[in-house]
């Protein structure tokens, strides 16, 4: 009895396009000297057939393991590392990563928090992204002592001039949220923040005190520690509300969550009596009570932008970064008085990265 091949080999796509099977490999891979109408019928004659170059036996000639690997952001205590995969933006991106990774012909490996070089040892792959890195990173160091390409999504602030990151615009973003408070009436509008050396945070601050400038406001700026989320949360809500501000921006949902608790605590009242809005849409953000003003970070392109960088960087091609990705302002019932029309639209405005 006759069977057949589910999977075409590159004898099959020579003999149907009438070339030596070397002529296909190097149409396929982009080498050899193979004029332009020969190139259009090999392509032609793969995509018809279905033909893909078998990973192993590419990895094998080229030295690849056409893998990447992804590692989430973690805190001072590596123990309590596991609560970012609660926020919906660090899935969304780890999801996003799978799919654009795939695009390229790459798998993802997301990878645990790296305690020591030979931990990353351990694992066949041609690069990383690292996610919201802090100065000197030492899991960018690992990839760097290995000789390992990364990118990362975020920047380290101690590096201005790295070219290989990728980040949502937080400059944008904050001025957005910022204006929109104003057109929402708002007069005392204060910022809720973290302790800690993000950029998205740095950025986010930096634009928060030039904006309180322009404006002629006196900052109202509290960082929480990012330890203990809920003790720390509370603690820094209270001390901002004792400055009585009429809006406040909270980056950070763990942040927002706490602020609210806190207000409903002082019979403060969202938002008759303050504007909230959080820097990060997520469920949480859309079912808080009330809702809350939310920020899109559009994890998918950042995802997106992130593996085609670090594809460029194992290529060994020109970074074409940093890449700056836009946002957009979703208006909720957080920052929506009764007696006050406000609109928003996408955060256009586009800002150079600071130190």
């Amino acid at each position: 009895m006759k069977t057949s091949r589910s999977r075409p080999r590159i004898r099959d796509v020579a003999e149907a396009a009438g070339v030596s099977e070397t002529t296909v490999s190097h149409v396929l891979n982009n080498k050899g000297r193979v004029d332009a109408a020969t190139r259009a019928r090999v392509a032609e004659v793969a995509e018809r057939l279905g033909y893909r170059p078998n990973s192993n036996a590419r990895g094998l000639r080229s030295g690849r393991a056409d893998t990447i690997a992804l590692l989430l952001p973690v805190g001072a205590d590596l123990a309590l590392s596991h609560h970012v995969l609660a926020v919906d933006f660090y899935l969304s991106l780890t999801m996003s990563c799978v799919e654009a990774a795939f695009e390229h012909d790459q798998a993802l490996l997301q990878l645990p928090p790296l305690r020591k070089l030979d931990d990353l040892r351990r694992f066949s792959i041609d690069g990383g992204i690292v996610v919201d890195p802090v100065p000197e990173d030492p899991r960018v160091a690992m990839f760097q002592r290995l000789g390992l390409p990364v990118v990362t999504v975020g920047r380290d602030i101690t590096h201005p001039d790295d070219p290989w990151w990728v980040a949502a615009d937080s400059a944008a973003s904050t001025s957005a949220v910022l204006d929109h408070f104003v057109a929402a009436g708002a007069r005392r509008v204060a910022m809720l923040s973290v302790d800690i050396e993000w950029s998205w945070f740095a950025d986010a601050e930096l634009a928060y005190v030039e904006w309180t400038e322009s404006h002629g406001h006196e900052p109202m700026l509290v960082l929480a520690r990012p330890d203990k989320l809920d003790s720390s949360a509370a603690e820094a809500a209270n001390r901002l509300l004792d400055l009585r501000p009429d809006a406040v921006y909270a980056p950070p949902q763990w942040l927002a969550t706490g602020l609210l608790r806190v207000a409903r605590e002082r019979g403060v009242r969202v938002p008759d009596d303050l504007l909230v809005s959080v820097g990060v849409d997520s469920h949480l953000a859309r079912t808080s009570e009330p809702p809350l003003t939310a920020v899109d970070l559009d994890p998918a392109r950042t995802a997106s932008e992130a593996v085609d960088l670090l594809v460029r960087r194992i290529e060994g091609r020109e970074s074409e970064g940093p890449r700056l990705i836009p946002v957009a302002l979703h208006p909720r019932a957080s920052t929506m008085r009764a007696d006050v029309h406000v609109t928003a639209g996408p955060a256009t405005r586009r800002r150079p990265a600071r130190p």
